[in-house]
């Protein structure tokens, strides 16, 4: 028997293949209309999904704001015969009751073997019977949550460790299945060339790499979370990653007598069929009300805020940085402003929409204010300058912030003050002035920060921020901000200069 195994994850609500602004090659509908005719060819399917489903885009962020009996998104997927769901760490982000509302209905296809105190039941892990071959699948979700989520998202829930609850249920998997299925909403934090070295600080986020160093039951790994595009064998494991928004997804096919495998990433980019109409049908009115709604206008600028080349802005500044900052400063009425320029960011014409916000801040980080020493400021700043490197006189990204993964959002800039960075220095004494009005910042006085809440809680990042004390939470997205500083301004003015300069 053939059996082909398909694997998405990291698809952030992204249904149809377009960010809103622009035709782009992914999507769920380009995804699930190539499964409904790919299927056929074998003799069965097995469907997972490995979280971060239903949130991230401008569609989701529209979905959070509507009264649903159940969410599109997960019915979509419904309807194309997942069998199942593993949930990830973004779909916690507008608190447990979106959450029921998403899964409640599918909870018998929830598989979680690490997340005790959900509102609706779910199974650790489910034995798939496919014509007498057996498929065990065990759920799990990073653990590394409760140091990003908001309190109130998750209150009632605990998030145990998954090697340790591999290890609780690995004799029954193994006494049930011919083959066991990781299904992971989590990555690799080691190399996956065969050497196995640590790839990023070893704090729990990750622990693929553990799970197949302690135990050698596993004959699948399907991961997430990371955003990452692979699929390799490790020690004969296939272990598996899509790359996050529906660019592509995974197809495994196994020959279930011999147990050989063949197994790739399907480019979504390079799929030429056309979109199933039963699928569409399902988000052509929500699609229309969307669109609608993304192009109500709501402010304006006096001038384009574009941004040409992301890498220019984040090494001399940009005023749609500014214009970010500006945001941050005057909800929190913080000293300073510390903020990361996503990669998704475009930047602002003239006149306004709540699409253009939205493409720009597709995330719902709310902020929090710290009090920290003028000495944590410089470190964070310190931290923040290890993202440029110089080769040969000219400025490149440290690797660090590029392997395994791209981490460009670990780049912080700050405001509210001005300082210098010498290239020339070394890590740790880039940092040459940080002055705020004029005068040298005292190293040993408290001062408050504002930040996202991801940076303010994701402290191995940024230790600097480590046990600081909360001065204040601003619980609403800063997409909201955003959309309300432009109802307090009727004509916004960002001024072209940076807060920082570079030397190299």
């Amino acid at each position: 028997m053939k059996l082909v195994i398909y694997q998405t994850s990291d698809l952030h609500g992204y249904v149809y293949p377009t960010n809103y602004v622009t035709k782009q090659s992914l999507g769920i509908l380009k995804i699930g209309s190539y499964i409904i005719k790919d299927e056929k060819n074998y003799d069965a399917a097995l469907k997972i999904d490995c979280g971060d489903l239903v949130q991230g885009s401008a569609l989701t962020h529209y979905l959070s704001k509507q009264s649903m009996d159940t969410n599109p998104i997960v019915e979509l997927l419904k309807d194309l015969g997942y069998d199942g769901y593993v949930l990830g760490n973004h779909e916690f982000n507008y608190g447990l009751d979106y959450l029921n509302t998403a899964y409640n209905d599918i909870s018998d296809k929830v598989i979680n073997a690490n997340i005790t105190g959900l509102p609706f039941n779910s199974n650790p892990y489910k034995i798939f019977n496919i014509n007498g071959f057996k498929i065990g699948c065990i759920g799990f979700t990073t653990s590394f949550i409760p140091n990003w989520e908001q309190e109130k998202n998750i209150k009632g829930l605990e998030f145990l460790d998954p090697v340790e609850m591999y290890g609780k249920y690995e004799k029954e998997l193994k006494e049930q299945s011919d083959m066991i299925i990781v299904c992971y909403h989590g990555g690799f934090e080691k190399s996956i060339d065969g050497n196995n070295m640590p790839t990023e600080k070893l704090t729990k986020e990750n622990q693929a790499s553990e799970l197949l160093e302690k135990y050698d039951s596993i004959d699948i790994v399907l991961s997430g979370h990371q955003h990452r595009s692979f699929i390799t064998k490790l020690n004969g494991i296939i272990c598996a990653q899509p790359m996050h928004n529906g660019q592509n997804f995974t197809k495994i096919v196994i020959d279930t007598e011999t147990k050989e495998a063949t197994y790739e990433l399907v480019d979504v980019s390079k799929l030429d069929n056309e979109i199933n109409s039963n699928l569409e049908n399902r988000f052509t009115k929500i699609n229309e009300e969307l669109e609608e709604y993304l192009d109500k206008e709501i402010g304006h600028f006096k001038n384009d805020i574009i941004l040409d080349d992301i890498f220019i802005a984040r090494l001399k500044g940009h005023p749609f940085i500014n214009f970010l900052h500006e945001v941050q400063l005057e909800v929190s009425n913080a000293d300073f402003s510390a903020l990361s320029l996503f990669d998704t960011a475009i930047g602002f014409k003239k006149n306004v929409s709540i699409r253009d916000v939205l493409i720009n801040y597709p995330y719902p980080n709310t902020l929090k204010v710290l009090k920290v020493t003028g000495s944590k400021i410089k470190e964070a700043i310190e931290k923040s300058a290890t993202y440029f490197v110089l080769e040969n006189n000219e400025v490149k990204i440290n690797e660090e912030f590029l392997v395994p993964k791209v981490q460009n959002y670990n780049y912080d800039t700050f405001s509210g003050l001005t300082y210098e960075i010498d290239l020339t220095k070394d890590f740790g004494n880039r940092v040459t002035s940080m002055k705020k009005d004029g005068e040298d910042i005292d190293l040993n006085k408290y001062y408050t920060i504002v930040l996202n809440n991801y940076r303010a809680s994701n402290t191995a990042i940024y230790p600097a921020y480590k046990n600081a004390e909360v001065v204040k939470e601003i619980n609403m997205d800063m997409s909201e901000l955003i959309i309300n500083y432009f109802q307090r301004h009727k004509e916004v003015d960002i001024p072209d200069g940076s807060c920082y300069e570079i030397k190299y």
